[in-house]
């Protein structure tokens, strides 16, 4: 197996090093929500301190138990009445 050190040279990594001082390379996933956070800013959404963080493959969502649902569709009047039909 080759090396590194066999691949590039110390001046290429000093290029590398320089260039992404000026361009960072390589966290994609936290530009993204970055940019996702930005565009709704812009549309006039109110964005959360945690929203970016949403966009990290990392991010795993707070589950949801069947009382908050349900408190949740109550809010909404269609379904409101169709579980107060249903007296759910």
């Amino acid at each position: 197996m080759e090396t590194l050190s066999k691949r590039i040279s110390l001046r290429q990594v000093k290029w590398w090093a320089a260039y992404w001082m000026v361009e960072p390379f390589g966290d994609d996933w936290s530009r993204s929500g970055k940019l996702a956070a930005v565009m709704a800013a812009a549309q006039g959404a109110k964005v959360e301190p945690d929203f970016e963080e949403k966009f990290l493959p990392s991010y795993r969502a707070p589950v949801q138990t069947e009382e908050q649902l349900k408190e949740q569709l109550r809010r909404i009047p269609f379904f409101a009445a169709q579980m107060e039909a249903k007296g759910i």
